[in-house]
């Protein structure tokens, strides 16, 4: 599902679609209170959020991945909050804090945050979109490469693979997106995009749902294609009509074009024999 306002290129639906992207998105809440102390004493430059996600152990990446980040992280001024599975981590820098679990959308709501380091799943880049925070993705596997090229054609973030993670690109990758004023306005407009909507998504699903059982299923909303066999919706038999027609009417000129041919060249040698004669 995807957010209406947010479709490039819009594409005509019937009113048996219902968009409710975003559904999972909500405004963010106060952070528990060491959390918040920690962030607010990352002051004027920020604080970055890394997390892999759920599914993805960060612990098991490579070590020279691990080496290149936990460099390039360590020499940054802002301070990054990592999400990481286990309790401690070899040579943490001081300005980095490792956290196993977190209220993802309260971090990316959070007026700190600087840039959102990810895996670009599906739903991290639909929160991050929501409120209007930059992203570095680090795809790992299934859709977040595809989400991922689309978020850096869009102009709000960049995709960096592991096979060119080095610590002059991670760190380049990452002064750019916090400096780029591009980047900010089109992530901020991007984000009031999605969130101006005559109700929330959530009500919005909640709405069509109710209307449909009351209304027995709703069929009156129904496109008539439902009940056009597939021959004529997609219009077969007119395809099969024109070829056919065209292959006779190939065939009776071509075998035209030969008669009259052969009557030419028929009639030439009879006029040279004449001739001779």
């Amino acid at each position: 599902m995807s957010v209406r306002t947010m479709e490039k290129p819009t594409l005509p639906f019937t009113p048996t679609l219902v968009h409710a992207g975003g559904i999972h998105c909500r405004p963010a809440k106060p952070l528990p209170e060491d959390l918040q102390q920690w962030i607010a004493g990352a002051g004027e430059p920020g604080f970055i959020f890394f997390s892999l996600g759920t599914l993805i152990k960060s612990s098991d990446m490579p070590e020279k991945y691990l080496k290149v980040l936990v460099e390039v992280l360590g020499s940054l001024q802002q301070r990054v909050l990592w999400k990481w599975d286990k309790e401690t981590m070899e040579s943490l820098p001081p300005n980095v804090r490792l956290v196993k679990w977190v209220p993802q959308q309260d971090i990316l709501g959070h007026p700190q945050l600087r840039l959102f380091i990810t895996h670009g799943g599906l739903f991290s880049t639909q929160e991050a979109t929501y409120h209007g925070v930059p992203i570095l993705g680090i795809p790992v596997a299934i859709d977040q490469h595809y989400n991922m090229r689309k978020v850096q054609k869009e102009g709000w973030g960049h995709v960096l693979y592991w096979e060119d993670l080095t610590y002059d690109n991670l760190r380049g990758h990452i002064l750019q997106l916090m400096d780029d004023k591009r980047i900010l306005d089109e992530v901020h407009q991007r984000s009031r995009l999605m969130r101006d909507q005559p109700m929330s998504p959530t009500d919005w699903a909640t709405y069509w749902v109710e209307y449909v059982l009351k209304h027995q299923g709703a069929s009156h909303l129904r496109s008539p294609a439902v009940y056009i066999p597939w021959y004529q919706l997609y219009n077969a038999d007119v395809w099969a009509l024109l070829v056919v027609t065209t292959m006779l009417t190939t065939s009776l000129m071509s075998w035209l074009s030969f008669r009259i041919l052969r009557a030419l060249i028929r009639w030439c040698c009879a006029s040279r024999k004449t001739k001779k004669e």
